[in-house]
């Protein structure tokens, strides 16, 4: 090849690269349209606002250095959006939605860099940023630390990258720090981190000289380390230290891996059941139910119409695309980030298995690895074809795929948007009805749902008291009624996430119903029993961390 024939070829590489980036963000916005005027907060938001709107003078850090143990780049993140944004919404899921697709982006570039092919790597950017298992983090504040450790840890994977080939340790350092930022956001990509620059000790190892092998090895083990310990701190600031030297954790963490009869809805924990149930199967079951839904006509113009889009934008951009595309190397890698991505729930086992509910934010990292095993499937599918069609069809199955999740994530997505419709009926009513209520009174909400598909309404404490702290513009206490509730001769008991709350009858418990307007003093165990005695139960569907499935 002549130097003006590389310089072409080079030219021509690096405006593929870049149309891809364009179409991957183009197509990760456009996702976001049909639900994002209607995101609201949910959940743990009330309490972080009511906490931030508290302090209104106190300086950015001062504001960054209250809660978020162990976390201090989401308490920043938080922060700064609330200071920007205050209680309108829609400016946090602006840049949430900016975040989820720089980090779209950034993976189809690292798989790149990889040498993995530029189709094989537009395919599991695409599959990835649109599975379920980040329907969350595309909608709630609390979670929206997820993405922004994500982003981290792919420029620290490409700071590695570029420090193992070209040895210069300005991109060493930049790998460091972006490193300790998404440690600093969330853990569960550490893992990665981590296992990224062990890998490269080994490829490097093998590749190097005498004095290349040490030089790699030395600055790999630094990244390493310094991950590990960023890691430690986590856990020793956010209490959890304790559990990590007790075998018994392991031993019920090894019995919950094999159990046959784990209930995906009240347990929790790594399990060979409920993993590729939650990982695999439900997003393949999801892209049959968005099918179902875009043939009858129910997702409505604006969903079919970012369907069509999606999967036009993914035929044109992988048309003509290179032929490897069952390549051994993305099976491995996406092995590999799937064991990883699942590793940190090895130390704590706070991973709830759910396909659309809250809880699924834990379940990114291992995501990575989903999205790279689905793009191989396909791959190997479409050998079958001639090896001329065989570009043709593998474009034309990501192109339905793509569209059938984008569709699956909207369907999902508009109970998340739904929800503040029904939270704002709830805060309306309590406005009228609470108006006398003196300041740090407790208030038990009744009558009301706690989940509306995976979308929480309110459903405890954190979310009910602060709702109707800052609605009502003065401190209240508050909690929920649920089949977690049970009334005793002294006050109402109950619990969420194993936390037990108690609140003592007297002057100051109060049941609320916003549906029927009532507000009823729990002074004593029999204004209790007269209260609960006469009530109906309302069947409400959904589980702790979960919601309903849909």
């Amino acid at each position: 090849m002549t130097a003006v024939s590389a310089v072409a070829s080079r030219r021509n590489s690096t405006g593929k690269r870049l149309g891809d980036s364009a179409v991957l963000s183009a197509i990760t916005i456009l996702s976001v349209v049909p639900y994002i005027g209607r995101l609201g907060f949910y959940s743990d938001d009330w309490s972080i606002l009511q906490g931030f709107s508290d302090r209104p003078q106190d300086s950015l850090l001062k504001l960054a250095g209250q809660g978020f143990a162990g976390r201090p780049v989401q308490a920043l993140y938080s922060a700064t959006l609330f200071r920007l944004f205050g209680l309108r919404p829609l400016g946090y899921h602006l840049v949430n939605a900016a975040v989820l697709a720089a980090c779209a982006v950034l993976f189809y570039l690292l798989l790149v860099r990889l040498r993995l092919g530029r189709a094989q790597s537009f395919a599991t950017a695409i599959l990835f940023i649109m599975l379920p298992q980040l329907s969350t983090v595309r909608v709630w504040y609390a979670s929206f630390q997820v993405m922004l450790s994500m982003g981290f840890m792919l420029i620290s994977l490409h700071c590695q990258l570029s420090f193992a080939r070209r040895g210069r340790f300005g991109s060493l350092a930049a790998a460091i720090v972006a490193a300790l930022v998404s440690v600093g956001a969330y853990e569960i990509f550490a893992p990665l981190i981590a296992g990224f620059a062990a890998a490269l000790i080994f490829l490097r190892w093998r590749e190097s000289g005498q004095n290349g092998k040490w030089r790699i090895a030395a600055a790999a083990t630094a990244v390493v380390a310094l991950v590990l310990l960023a890691f430690a701190y986590k856990y020793i600031a956010s209490g959890r230290a304790g559990s990590v030297g007790d075998p018994r954790r392991y031993l019920l963490g090894l019995r919950q891996l094999v159990w046959l009869d784990y209930d995906w809805r009240t347990d929790s924990g790594l399990n060979i059941l409920a993993t590729p149930r939650a990982h695999f199967v439900e997003p393949i079951l999801g892209w049959w139910k968005a099918a179902k839904m875009l043939v009858s006509g129910r997702a409505g113009i604006a969903v079919s119409a970012v369907a069509v889009i999606t999967a036009a934008l993914v035929l044109w951009q992988l048309a003509g695309s290179e032929q490897r595309h069952g390549s051994r190397s993305l099976l491995l890698l996406g092995i590999a980030a799937f064991v990883l991505g699942n590793a940190t729930f090895l130390i704590v086992p706070a991973v709830a298995f759910t396909s659309t509910g809250m809880d699924n934010r834990v379940q990114v990292a291992a995501a990575i690895g989903v999205a790279m095993i689905f793009v191989w499937i396909i791959g190997v599918a479409v050998e079958a074809a001639p090896i001329e069609r065989k570009a043709a069809a593998f474009a034309g199955v990501v192109a339905l795929i793509s569209a059938l999740s984008v569709a699956r994530i909207e369907q999902i997505e508009r109970y998340w948007a739904e929800a503040p419709a029904l939270q704002q009926q709830v805060l309306r009513a309590a406005r009228a009805d609470l108006r006398q209520l003196p300041a740090n009174s407790t208030v038990i909400l009744d009558g009301v749902c706690p989940y509306h598909g995976p979308a929480v309404v309110f459903e405890t404490s954190w979310d009910i008291g602060g709702a109707l702290s800052l609605t009502l513009g003065r401190p209240i206490n508050a909690d929920a009624v649920s089949p977690r509730m049970s009334a005793t001769r002294t006050g109402l008991s109950t619990s969420i996430y194993k936390q037990p709350s108690f609140y003592a009858y007297g002057p100051d418990l109060y049941a609320y119903n916003p549906v029927k307007h009532l507000l009823v003093r729990l002074d004593s165990a029999g204004a209790a029993a007269a209260y609960f005695g006469n009530r109906r139960e309302r069947a409400c569907p959904g589980y702790v961390a979960r919601g309903a499935e849909v």
